[in-house]
């Protein structure tokens, strides 16, 4: 029993520190990023204007993946997680999937009704179908940032409706969700980087890689 306890603490731990080398911020804020090229659809070439954004997806997909394999797996190898974690990973994703479905609908949405004066409704669309969810996927994924990540983005909508006071239609949302992914992935590089420095690569790696 007492073993039992033991690897569950181990394992809780191992999953609050998933988190810590900074890749999925880094992920996360790309893919928030390629949301606001969506609002260049009109200003770009055919196909250009349809592949960009999920250009943008696939070159973020492709950074998680290879970071995972080759910056961190080489530095604390891989954790195999209990069946309690992989049923909470898939919930997870599921919930994240339908909140990327409703952030790019509401996207589009808001992008062909904005209007030049500011929309108290937008704000609250926000907090009910971006940052409620992902409070969500913070909660389940034990990923305490993305809660800060959540309100911010809540708020894009009202705060590019806002903007569209002084920014034309659709820069407003390129403004700031390129803003906001920009941010979250300064946060992701500054984790990455604690993580590299703690966490050195075993001498046998380094000579190999020399």
């Amino acid at each position: 029993m007492n073993h039992e306890i033991g690897l569950d603490e181990l394992e809780k731990k191992a999953w609050r520190t998933t988190f810590d080398d900074g890749i999925f911020d880094i992920y996360f804020g790309i893919l928030i990023a390629s949301f606001g090229s969506i609002s260049l659809y009109d200003y770009l070439p055919v196909p250009l204007n349809v592949l960009f954004g999920p250009i943008i997806i696939g070159f973020g997909l492709t950074f998680f993946i290879l970071s995972k394999k080759y910056l961190i797996k080489p530095r604390i190898g891989v954790v195999k997680f209990g069946p309690k974690r992989k049923v909470r990973k898939r919930r997870t994703m599921l919930v994240l999937s339908v909140n990327v479905v409703l952030l790019l609908i509401l996207f589009l949405f808001n992008l062909s009704n904005v209007g030049g004066s500011i929309n108290l409704p937008y704000l609250l669309e926000g907090l009910l179908f971006l940052t409620l969810p992902l409070c969500f996927v913070a909660y389940f994924l034990q990923y305490t940032r993305l809660y800060i990540y959540a309100l911010l983005l809540g708020s894009g909508f009202f705060l590019a409706d806002i903007l569209s006071l002084i920014v034309p239609i659709p820069f407003n949302f390129l403004f700031i969700y390129l803003l906001f992914g920009g941010i979250i992935i300064i946060v992701g590089i500054i984790y990455l980087i604690r993580f590299i420095r703690k966490y050195q690569l075993p001498k046998e790696e380094i000579k190999k890689d020399g």
